[in-house]
């Protein structure tokens, strides 16, 4: 065997694997939608957040919203920051959360919901697609 098919293999493996946790993901984030409740969120505050390491930094704000659950208030600042802010304070958004567990929450928007898929399938067709076209030639199948 080659060093450039062995290569090539692994390549087409992790591919494969990066392809099938994209898929998963997206079965997750489809399957979160079907059982999750609808609801709007306030944002309250923007966050003053440092961001890099200690040799490059910035600053950067991260939105914290309330949202209603029942008869309780509760809070959520999703994992991105941003410069300059992406939401006004008293702004409203589109949010979903799991009912029994209301702390699990989510932006209904297309990047809150799909962004982990798409970056997994992003790194998995190129890869199926050079190494495994490389197979599907050496092997005269294509």
């Amino acid at each position: 065997m080659k060093m450039i098919d062995f290569i090539l293999g692994l390549i087409v493996v992790i591919g494969i694997g990066l392809f099938v946790a994209s898929i998963w993901q997206f079965l997750q984030t489809k399957q979160f939608l079907g059982a999750s409740v609808r609801s709007q969120a306030t944002v309250i505050e923007n966050r003053l957040v440092q961001s890099g390491n200690a040799k490059e930094s910035s600053m950067m704000y991260q939105p914290v919203m309330k949202y209603q659950v029942s008869d309780k208030t509760l809070t959520f600042s999703p994992n991105y920051k941003s410069n300059p802010a992406a939401y006004q304070i008293d702004e409203q958004v589109a949010i979903a959360y799991n009912p029994t567990n209301p702390q699990d929450v989510r932006l209904l928007t297309y990047w809150g919901l799909y962004l982990a898929s798409i970056i997994l399938m992003a790194f998995a067709l190129p890869m199926l697609v050079i190494a495994g076209g490389y197979f599907l030639f050496k092997f005269q199948l294509l």
